[in-house]
Formats: C-alpha cells, structure tokens, sequence
C-alpha cells in the first residue's frame, strides 16, 4: 500500500513540473483540468500534460488569431 506521504509528494513534484514547464516557455495551458491531472498522477501526468502540449494534441496554450479586415 501506497502511503498517503508518497502520494501528496508526488502531487507536489507534478504540479511544479508543470508550473516549471510553463515558466520555460513550453506552451503549456495551467487550467483546473491539467491542475488535477498533475494532483492525481503526479509526475506521469504532468509529463503527459506538456507531453500532448508540445504535439499540439491537448493543453496547449492558444493564442486568439487576430483578423484584419
């Protein structure tokens, strides 16, 4: 059994992975979604966030296009 110190430490070190991602400039969207995402998977999941960022599959942080004319 997992302890719940290991599962908090986890969250922890998700969440700033994903904050530390957006910092250096990976286009990653910080939202309620990828917040509770890196909460509950932790590490896997915040490489799976900046992961489908960086494709462009998800979570990526859009731009609105800006139309002239």
């Amino acid at each position: 059994m997992v302890s719940l110190r290991a599962l908090l430490v986890n969250a922890i070190v998700g969440l700033i992975i994903l904050v530390v991602a957006n910092a250096i400039g990976l286009g990653v969207e910080i939202s309620i979604l990828t917040l509770l995402i890196c909460a509950i998977l932790g590490v896997p999941g915040a490489i799976l966030v900046i992961l489908l960022a960086v494709l462009d599959i998800a979570f990526a942080a859009s731009m609105a296009p800006l139309f002239i004319g």
